[in-house]
């Protein structure tokens, strides 16, 4: 009888028990799933190889003389300094940025009227530097639309940047990139202010 009483108590807690441990096993599984996931994810940010990016902050002419086609001179010209500052940016976690000497030219109308190298650096996960540019600017030969648009007073140009390096990330992966900056502004010949940049 005794035996009998044992094994209906037995019967009555056994249950409880496993639920508990059933309980406990979805716990640590929930937190085995969700510690991968994070695992997962941090190594998506640091593994996924991003583009750098370079942006046109501000840019300046100063030395600014041109004529528009008198009897001094067969040709329009225009002479300028264009001072000009980027901004070079890695957006990579884990990797450096490294890029080789690059070329930042003005254009009119895809005439190349200046350039200037920009030599090579290397910036690290998550750094931004900035790259002051300054380019002798002066137009060659006879250009079409020049003599019209130094009358009106107001010049539109063209800045180019190109630049060609290798984001390296935890000297594991090692991926190429070329990150390009075209930028458009207008050169009012009057107050030698430059407007409207739109990159």
């Amino acid at each position: 009888m005794s035996h009998q009483k044992y094994d209906q108590k037995f019967a009555l807690y056994k249950p409880k028990h496993d639920e508990q441990s059933i309980s406990k096993c979805f716990v640590f599984f929930f937190a085995a799933f969700v510690i991968l996931c994070a695992i997962l994810l941090i190594s998506a940010c640091i593994f996924r190889v991003r583009s750098p990016e370079v942006k046109l902050t501000s840019a300046t002419f100063n030395q600014i003389s041109y004529n528009n086609n008198n009897n001094s001179s067969p040709y329009a010209s225009f002479n300028a300094t264009l001072i000009s500052h980027l901004s070079i940016s890695n957006p990579n976690f884990g990797g450096d940025f490294s890029y080789e000497n690059s070329k930042m030219s003005v254009l009119y109308e895809g005439v190349s009227f200046g350039d200037r190298v920009i030599s090579n650096d290397t910036l690290k996960a998550r750094e931004t530097r900035g790259r002051n540019v300054s380019i002798n600017v002066r137009s060659v030969g006879k250009l079409l639309n020049l003599t019209s648009h130094i009358n009106s007073g107001m010049l539109n140009l063209t800045s180019y940047a190109k630049f060609s390096g290798t984001v390296q990330v935890l000297k594991i992966i090692n991926k190429r990139k070329i990150i390009e900056m075209v930028c458009s502004m207008n050169l009012n010949l009057t107050s030698h202010t430059v407007q409207g940049i739109q990159c």
